[in-house]
């Protein structure tokens, strides 16, 4: 999943929402890695990142779609994927949330106050969010197929990240489906979570 969905399961399940970003650069084991250096709320946050990434990798919903993507789209299904199932979050958001998603958006940016913590590439993240309303953009195809095309910028070989559009529009309703049938799931999985226990183990 990518940075809306991450950000609505931490206030779903009422933990960090800067711990749930800092689970997309905190590496390693936590518990020996992290434990000295970040508060709890930080690693349950980041505990709790790994294991929406980890059911969403692994889930039949998510794995179909990835599967359904033509070459060469298909080595890159995980990044279209998290980036298109934001997408349907942003567009289904009164089916999940009762708050509306401007709001959602404006709590969350508050709460994202960077401290010592924070890598240099979340505080660049989290500036951009805010400056360009990244989040919102999440609502049309075209923010999302522009988010793709700065994601393959970042690789240092040619991808065809920034061609995905098309692909989106052909593939909508069966990716849309896909979402709507996983996101539930995904939510209750998150809401059985034992996160104040289990995320030391």
């Amino acid at each position: 999943m990518n940075y809306l969905a991450h950000l609505h399961l931490a206030q779903l399940s009422h933990t960090s929402l800067p711990g749930a970003l800092l689970g997309e650069y905190v590496k390693g084991d936590i518990n020996k890695s992290a434990k000295d250096a970040l508060p709890a709320d930080l690693q349950r946050g980041v505990w709790l990142h790994r294991r929406i990434d980890s059911f969403t990798d692994a889930h039949p919903q998510h794995l179909g779609a990835v599967r359904a993507l033509p070459s060469p789209y298909r080595r890159f299904g995980g990044i279209i994927m998290d980036m298109i199932f934001d997408h349907f979050l942003a567009k289904h958001w009164c089916c999940f949330s009762s708050q509306p998603l401007s709001n959602f958006i404006d709590e969350a940016h508050a709460q994202l106050v960077p401290d010592n913590h924070w890598p240099a590439a979340m505080v660049t993240l989290v500036a951009r969010m805010q400056q360009y309303q990244l989040l919102a953009s999440y609502q049309s195809l075209e923010g999302i197929s522009l988010a793709l095309t700065r994601i393959g910028q970042r690789f240092h070989r040619p991808t065809p990240l920034a061609h995905c559009l098309p692909l989106l529009q052909a593939h909508y309703s069966d990716m849309e489906q896909a979402f709507l049938r996983f996101y539930p799931e995904l939510m209750d999985y998150v809401l059985r979570q034992s996160v104040k226990d289990s995320w030391k183990r």
